[in-house]
């Protein structure tokens, strides 16, 4: 499946709007308290006709150091997390989409080594005008997943049968003004517990024709979470609250 959608993005690169959005964001505290955290992300999209493709990815890291009773430092890892995604969307008509994508992401820190999500779906265009833009996206997704720890049967390779649902809305107050909004339900048929909600509110300001400012809260629940090694079960929601440098070209 790679290779194919590889071979149709050089092969009509030459006749399709290519867009590449950008940001970074480097924290480094010294002194009393030493953290350096590390977040990247960026998305590539082609479209050409009504075919259009899409690659993205984030990496983020957390390290705080941490002084013992004998005076000796350790460096240790508070967060790191990261995701890599490949998307084909097919214009139906000027409303409706069908796609389908292929995931994979990790975060040991949320029980889970690695994950791998493939979807199949629709969307669907709600509204889209010069300011406000909105749409939805249902599907169905099938996932494995490597744990980070073992189940009762000795397994930490578990397949999962969901469904996804998407919601996005952003608006253009201004010329250099925007916010948006996205939220994400993802239910699970094979274990009906362990379902996530995802969302994040953001708002940017445009500083150049390439420079943005954002700041973005994204939450992340998570019903059943995972089991830590004293025997009781992380918290439900993780969040992370950043504002960043983007780059689009």
């Amino acid at each position: 499946m790679l290779k194919i959608v590889f071979l149709l993005l050089f092969t009509s690169s030459a006749y399709a709007a290519i867009t590449n959005e950008s940001e970074v964001l480097l924290l480094q505290t010294g002194g009393n308290s030493v953290v350096e955290t590390y977040n990247a992300k960026t998305i590539f999209s082609l479209k050409k006709d009504k075919r259009s493709y899409t690659f993205s990815g984030h990496y983020t890291l957390g390290v705080s150091e941490q002084t013992d009773a004998n005076g000796d430092t350790e460096k240790i890892e508070s967060a790191r997390n990261w995701d890599a995604l490949v998307r084909y969307e097919q214009e139906l008509n000027a409303k409706l989409s069908g796609f389908t994508a292929l995931q994979y992401e990790g975060d040991e820190f949320a029980g889970y080594k690695q994950r791998q999500n493939t979807d199949l779906g629709l969307k669907y265009i709600l509204t889209k005008t010069d300011k406000i833009n909105s749409f939805v996206e249902f599907g169905a997704r099938y996932t494995m997943e490597k744990s980070t720890t073992r189940d009762e049967d000795g397994d930490d390779q578990h397949d999962y049968t969901k469904a996804r649902f998407y919601y996005e809305f952003s608006n253009k107050v201004s010329k250099t003004l925007s916010y948006k909004f996205w939220t994400e339900y993802i239910p699970n048929f094979t274990d009906n517990e362990d379902y996530l909600l995802n969302f994040e509110p953001s708002l940017s300001y445009v500083l150049s024709d390439t420079f943005s400012l954002k700041t973005a809260y994204k939450g992340i629940y998570d019903n059943q979470p995972a089991v830590s090694d004293s025997g009781e079960r992380d918290e439900y929601l993780d969040f992370i609250f950043t504002t960043s440098l983007i780059a689009k070209f």
